[in-house]
């Protein structure tokens, strides 16, 4: 579970530091659930706000959906969605979270993030399919097929790991999706 949060926020602080000023940067952490609440969100919380302090961004963590409205959210350079699990924002809430991500706005999804709003087509396109199911945790040997990608150029061609899997359903996915 360790080194699975640790590619994870590997993965973040990529997307981090290559898409906004570090002088004026501010991140909202997101980790309601209204279904499965898995035990990593604190750790989770934990490796992002050391992430902010050692890359000098600022870290609002919250549960509450009420965050998501137009004057709050524009305040955010990304919204991460921390493992969040059924449906969490109301109609409201979703409006102004489309338009903060219509304004240009950024978003990340960590691991479960795909098991959420699972009745909102647009959020299936942002996040790119809902999570159906995943088997036990077993190890599985991933064929590189781009060494140029930021997040892959590190990896050998073919990457051996032992990691929980998912399975998805209703994939909209236009690029790589990458859910640890």
């Amino acid at each position: 579970m360790k080194r699975m949060l640790a590619n994870s926020m590997f993965l973040f602080c990529l997307i981090v530091l290559c898409s906004f000023s570090k002088k004026e940067a501010k991140v909202l952490v997101f980790s309601k659930t209204m279904g499965y609440h898995h035990e990593s969100i604190a750790v989770g919380i934990q490796a992002i706000q050391k992430l902010g302090k050692e890359n000098h961004f600022m870290v609002d963590t919250t549960t509450n959906s009420n965050a998501f409205t137009n004057a709050n959210l524009k305040q955010y350079k990304a919204i991460i969605f921390l493992s969040t699990t059924g449906a969490v924002l109301n109609d409201a809430q979703k409006a102004a979270f489309q338009r903060y991500i219509q304004q240009g706005g950024g978003y990340v999804g960590v691991h479960a993030a795909t098991d959420t709003e699972y009745d909102w087509p647009w959020y299936n396109r942002l996040v790119g399919a809902y999570f159906k199911s995943h088997p036990a945790q077993q190890n599985a040997t991933l064929n590189v097929t781009n060494n140029h990608f930021i997040a892959t150029k590190h990896l050998p061609a073919f990457w051996n790991r032992w990691d929980e899997w998912y399975n998805f359903k209703d994939t909209h996915c236009t690029g790589i999706v990458f859910m640890f």
